[in-house]
């Protein structure tokens, strides 16, 4: 593609918002339009130099010269701006698409997909494959610790792509994920998520099994077997599949996992067979799972595992993933979890490697999923964990029918009816002001929302 310039309309997105920075460091021009922008994203494209325009207006495509234009999922068909580019005649594409066409064409992709565990999972294996040499270039819906950015286009054989399953644009229905052609696939988990789009888990599951329908017969399929409806999905695949996780049946498993304060010593059997011993300072089983599956990848490439484990040690994660803020006098922690099922993996994760202390769950429900109420009579045990639960009331109420909405107070009272100690707020000001009344030194706070929740993490920072 011969575009020099590029514009963004939903550039703030942390997919749309990684892509160009990548694009900018590539050389291009780029601009892009959005609503208010939250962090992380907002401090990486102003590091970017990019020229961030505030709001949408049909006038910005007149004042700004591009050859062509990014239209991210979040925007509508009745958003202006979008609609005067598209007639304008300006070329269009989904951020799929341009994913598919600026970093992962012509090369063997690593797609990594799943309800849970995408982000870490991809820059896991982008990470890895790096140190390893192997110089892939990758794209990833979040800010790495470990790498420069959350996206290289480089000249190296692969590409690693986090495989989104919701839909790609308002002129593209089908799930992103379906543009990123894998070659290897590693399944992480499927639920019912993104209500806002998906009937049920079924209609779910037909979008994984059209992932898997791509791969070819040379490639490969990494499944976690733990989850069932994973197990079916993979089962489709024409090309072999490599299983992992506690499942008798799975190829690749934990043993003897010790965990310390530092973080996790843990053995990999591959056929009931020891590869090695290895260390971790992440957080929660699933993290070991997720290191497990890119282990996979990369012995499945030829690496040998003496030179994984080493690198293994030295991965921290990513940002808003059960990163710590600060540790003195009180611990906080922040983290993207939404789904129930994630909420109460981080808890669960943040309990056993601060054993002592009272934990705060802080939740915001954000998401088009959690400001539902599909998962209503679910969260109360996902809290479980936790010692106080602060639960702010949803935004944007109003756009739901009154019996579709999650109610706060009705989480609050169910906790309470559990033994719990659980409020509900109207904001995040209210709950900072309760939290910092009564958090101790040596208590432990988690911030758990998928958006900015009104930068209450500034708030509570000593």
């Amino acid at each position: 593609m011969e575009a020099k310039s590029i514009h963004f309309v939903g550039i703030g997105g942390v997919g749309t918002g990684t892509l160009a920075v990548n694009l900018a460091q590539r050389g291009f021009k780029v601009t892009g339009s959005d609503g208010a922008l939250y962090e992380p994203m907002k401090s990486v494209l102003t590091n970017a130099r990019i020229e961030l325009i505030q709001g949408y207006d049909a006038a910005t495509a007149s004042r700004i010269a591009a050859d062509a234009v990014i239209i991210g999922n979040v925007i509508t068909k009745a958003n202006s701006e979008a609609r005067a580019w598209i007639q304008k005649g300006t070329p269009f594409y989904s951020f799929p698409e341009a994913v598919r066409r600026f970093v992962i064409e012509s090369r063997k992709n690593v797609v990594v997909a799943g309800t849970h565990g995408k982000t870490t999972t991809s820059t896991w294996i982008a990470y890895l494959l790096s140190e390893l040499g192997l110089n892939p270039s990758y794209l990833i819906g979040g800010v790495p610790n470990d790498l420069p950015s959350g996206s290289a286009i480089t000249d190296g054989l692969y590409a690693v792509c986090e495989g989104d399953e919701y839909d790609s644009a308002f002129f593209d229905k089908g799930p992103k994920f379906l543009h990123y052609h894998p070659h290897f696939l590693v399944l992480t988990s499927i639920e019912f998520d993104h209500a806002d789009i998906y009937r049920d888990l079924d209609h779910v599951k037909q979008s994984f099994e059209k992932l898997v329908a791509l791969l070819p017969g040379d490639g490969l399929c990494v499944a976690r077997y733990d989850d069932p409806v994973v197990v079916e999905v993979a089962a489709e695949s024409l090309c072999p599949v490599q299983s992992f996780g506690n499942n008798p049946s799975a190829m690749w498993r934990l043993n003897d996992v010790k965990e310390t304060p530092e973080g996790f010593d843990f053995e990999v059997l591959y056929k009931k067979r020891s590869i090695g011993r290895f260390q971790t300072p992440l957080y929660g089983e699933h993290n070991l799972f997720n290191l497990i599956s890119g282990i996979i990848c990369a012995v499945n490439l030829g690496a040998p595992v003496q030179k994984i484990a080493p690198i293994v040690s030295r991965f921290t994660g990513v940002r808003r993933r059960q990163q710590v803020l600060q540790a003195s006098p009180f611990y906080l922690i922040d983290d993207f979890a939404h789904h129930p099922t994630e909420v109460l993996a981080t808890l669960s994760a943040v309990r056993r490697r601060h054993p002592t202390g009272k934990l705060f769950a802080l939740f915001e429900p954000r998401s088009a999923t959690a400001r539902r109420s599909v998962h209503q009579e679910v969260y109360p045990k996902a809290f479980a964990p936790a010692d106080e639960i602060c639960v702010s009331i949803p935004i944007r109420q109003s756009e739901l029918g009154s019996d579709s909405r999650f109610s706060a107070d009705t989480l609050a009272d169910d906790l309470k009816k559990a033994g719990k100690s659980a409020r509900a707020f109207e904001n995040a000001d209210a709950i900072a002001t309760f939290v910092r009344a009564e958090v101790k030194p040596g208590d432990v706070v988690v911030v758990m929302s998928n958006g900015e929740f009104g930068k209450i993490q500034r708030r509570l920072v000593s």
